[in-house]
């Protein structure tokens, strides 16, 4: 993250989510998710409001990101909620939001769709470098 304009990307190798069952995996990368054609999710966004955040202070900041998400090859406007957490040098970066698949062009089969869940949560823990 930018620190003097707020700007940051998140990049997720879809192949990195891990089930419990293998087969739940492999339906996942090769039926929805289409993994060998979109390998990696990315969120490319600014916080907008970077003034509530005082680095130089330890302590918990709510902010709002908006950019761009994209999953599956379709990239949409987002306006997603954060925290910034300041301890000591340390800078992370959280957030919990849902993401509908459809949204995203993912098929579910209708056999399959009582079974996988109609917003997927996502949650996002992630310790800022500065560099």
């Amino acid at each position: 993250m930018d620190a003097a304009t707020g700007d940051f990307v998140f990049q997720v190798p879809i192949k990195s989510f891990r089930f419990e069952k293998a087969l739940m995996q492999e339906h996942f990368n090769e039926n929805y998710m289409e993994s060998s054609k979109y390998p990696k999710a990315e969120y490319k966004g600014k916080i907008a409001d970077l003034d509530k955040v005082n680095f130089g202070k330890n302590g918990t900041y709510n902010v709002t990101t908006k950019g761009k998400l994209t999953v599956h090859g379709v990239t949409k406007d987002v306006t997603l909620p954060g925290s910034i957490v300041v301890k000591d040098k340390t800078v992370t970066l959280n957030s919990d939001f849902k993401v509908v698949p459809q949204d995203y062009e993912i098929k579910i089969p209708g056999l399959m769709e009582n079974k996988i869940a109609k917003e997927i949560e996502v949650t996002v823990n992630s310790i800022l470098e500065k560099k």
